[in-house]
């Protein structure tokens, strides 16, 4: 079998959305099309390559073997030709992916949305989360464009750098508040708390900090989102403590106060890592400055 990439972008699309239909619709094509090119791709390889599942498809070995290859075929392929041609913001249809942890997703993507919305209206923004920890073959690979979050001990093959900081603030239920009372370590370590634990190294790296400094917290509560922090808040008329940019987004929506730590518990750092594969790609330096821009 001739490469032919028509098909190898049938199997990309495939790979990534896990349902025909859905690739069918990516690729600007007919369901019955896609179809077909998979017939055609399973005939030369040999493999039925994806499954039906109860959703979409699910990859074979052989398909999960052959994806990371294919994936950096392809974009090594768009690479070339948009080295071709200038990179123009206000004209460009590239698909940026983005590999977010959940505090950057809450923190960032509104304002990125925003700001690609006006200098890029015709680009599509995508985001994934990175999980417990950044495995580096995804931006090697070409999958996604770059990852933010915090990497504890990041691969020698990225390029990482600190994106800005951020510090704690605490989000409290005014009823939880007696008329005239400030939140001192007594009240903050009564009240009942609830904790954000994230997937990731978020808790632990908080965890560390409020023991090393003797802080205690009641608690009533842990969720898996910053996003779900503020709204159990409000309801169970308690505390929680999370970053402060993620205080300034959520305490005004839900009625809540946005109060200092009792204790100082320091700042901690999102970073940016990408593929160094990309330093001479222009519509990546662009969207590097753009994100930021924002911060």
């Amino acid at each position: 079998m001739k490469a032919d990439i028509s098909l190898l972008r049938v199997f990309h699309a495939v790979m990534e959305e896990r349902n025909v239909t859905a690739a069918a619709q990516r690729l600007g094509q007919s369901q019955s099309t896609v179809s077909a090119a998979l017939a055609r791709l399973r005939e030369a390889l040999g493999d039925e390559l994806f499954l039906r599942a109860r959703y979409g498809v699910e990859p074979t070995e052989k398909a999960l073997d052959m994806a990371p290859d294919i994936a950096a075929g392809l974009e090594r392929l768009e690479q070339a030709f948009r080295a071709a041609e200038p990179f123009d913001p206000a004209t460009t249809k590239r698909r940026f992916r983005l590999l977010l942890g959940p505090y950057a997703e809450v923190v960032l993507v509104p304002d990125l949305t925003a700001a690609l919305a006006r200098q890029a209206p015709m680009a599509l923004l995508e985001t994934a989360p990175i999980g417990p920890d950044l495995d580096p073959r995804h931006l090697a690979g070409r999958a996604f464009d770059l990852a933010i979050g915090r990497f504890a001990a990041p691969s020698e093959d990225l390029v990482v750098s600190e994106l800005f900081e951020d510090g704690f603030r605490c989000l409290v239920a005014p009823q939880a508040l007696p008329d005239g009372a400030t939140l001192d370590r007594d009240l903050y370590e009564t009240l009942p708390h609830v904790v954000v634990a994230p997937p990731g190294k978020w808790r632990t790296g908080l965890h560390r900090r409020m023991e090393t400094k003797g802080l205690r917290r009641n608690i009533a509560v842990t969720v898996s989102h910053f996003l779900t922090a503020a709204s159990t808040v409000a309801r169970l008329q308690g505390i929680a403590t999370v970053p402060a940019k993620v205080a300034a987004l959520t305490a005004g929506p839900y009625g809540l106060r946005n109060l200092p730590v009792p204790l100082d518990l320091g700042t901690f750092p999102t970073e940016l890592a990408w593929h160094p594969h990309l330093r001479r790609d222009q519509g990546h330096s662009w969207l590097r400055g753009l994100i930021r821009d924002i911060t």
